[in-house]
C-alpha cells in the first residue's frame, strides 16, 4: 500500500467511528496509513477518544474550515504522496453493476492510481445506477471529494469555500493531469443530513449564498470550461463542458 487515507473531521466522533473507520477497518486497511485531520474545535475529544481506541491511526490538527484543511493536507505530505481523501461519515463503497459493496476496497484503490497516473480520480456521488454513466471515464469531469485519490502537488491551492472539489478538478486538468472516474462505483452516505461537519456551521439558506457564490466564481472564472445551472430550490450547480480542450 503507498497510498494514505486522509480524512477531514469535524464535530463527528462517533459517526466517524461507526462510519467510515468501520468500513476502513472492515477492509484491512492499516490504521498506520490513516490520517484524521480534525478541526482545531474538536481536536482534544478526538485525541482523547479515538486517540485511545485506535493508537495507531495519526490524528492531525488541523484548519477551521473545509479549503484550508485542504490545502493543509496538500502541504502536510510529500510532494507526489498518493492520497485517498474520504469524508467521515461513509456508509459504503457499492458496486453499482452487482448492486452490493466493494469486495475489495485496497485493490480498488491501487488500481484506481495506476489508471490514474499522477492525476485525480473519483468515484460516482450517489449510488444508483440510474443516475450514473456505469463507465470509466476520463476528461474534465467532476470529482466528489467524499471519496477520491490523488497524487500531491504542492502548486496547486484551492480558493473557495465550498465547491472546492470543482476547482480542484479544473486545476488538475489545466496542469494536464488526469482526470478520471469510475462512476461504476456509487458512495451510500447521506449529503447534507448528517449531524456535525459542515451542518453545524451553516443552515440552508447560509450554505445556499456560500454555495452560489462560489458558483459564480467557477463560472466568471472559467467560461471556457463549465456553465452554471440552477435546481428549484435555488442553489446554483456546475456542469462541465464536453470535448473540453485546455
Amino acid at each position: 500500500m503507498n497510498y494514505k487515507i486522509v480524512i477531514p473531521s469535524y464535530n463527528r466522533v462517533s459517526q466517524i467511528q461507526a462510519k467510515t473507520l468501520n468500513l476502513l477497518l472492515k477492509h484491512n486497511i492499516p490504521q498506520t496509513i490513516i490520517y484524521i485531520f480534525v478541526h482545531t474545535d474538536s481536536y482534544n475529544e478526538y485525541k482523547n477518544i479515538i486517540g485511545t481506541k485506535y493508537q495507531n491511526i495519526n490524528i492531525i490538527e488541523s484548519k477551521n474550515n473545509i479549503k484550508d484543511s485542504r490545502n493543509y493536507i496538500n502541504n502536510y505530505f510529500n510532494n507526489n504522496d498518493k492520497i485517498v481523501e474520504i469524508d467521515d461519515d461513509i456508509e459504503n463503497l457499492i458496486n453499482l453493476n452487482l448492486d452490493k459493496p466493494l469486495e475489495n476496497l485496497n485493490e480498488f484503490i491501487e488500481e484506481s492510481f495506476n489508471m490514474c497516473g499522477n492525476g485525480l480520480w473519483g468515484v460516482s456521488a450517489i449510488n444508483n445506477k440510474f443516475f450514473s454513466s456505469m463507465k470509466d471515464k476520463f476528461g474534465l469531469q467532476s470529482i466528489v471529494a467524499t471519496f477520491c485519490g490523488y497524487t500531491i502537488d504542492k502548486e496547486i491551492k484551492l480558493t473557495l469555500d465550498v465547491m472546492e472539489d470543482y476547482e480542484r478538478a479544473i486545476k488538475y486538468f489545466l496542469k494536464e493531469k488526469t482526470i478520471f472516474k469510475r462512476s461504476w462505483v456509487g458512495i451510500k452516505t447521506k449529503y447534507w443530513t448528517n449531524k456535525g461537519g459542515i451542518q453545524t456551521c451553516f443552515n440552508f439558506e447560509e450554505r445556499k449564498i456560500i454555495q452560489n457564490n462560489c458558483s459564480d466564481v467557477l463560472a466568471t472564472s472559467y467560461p471556457h470550461l463549465l456553465y452554471q445551472r440552477t435546481r428549484k430550490n435555488g442553489l446554483k450547480d456546475i456542469r462541465f463542458k464536453k470535448n473540453i480542450n485546455i
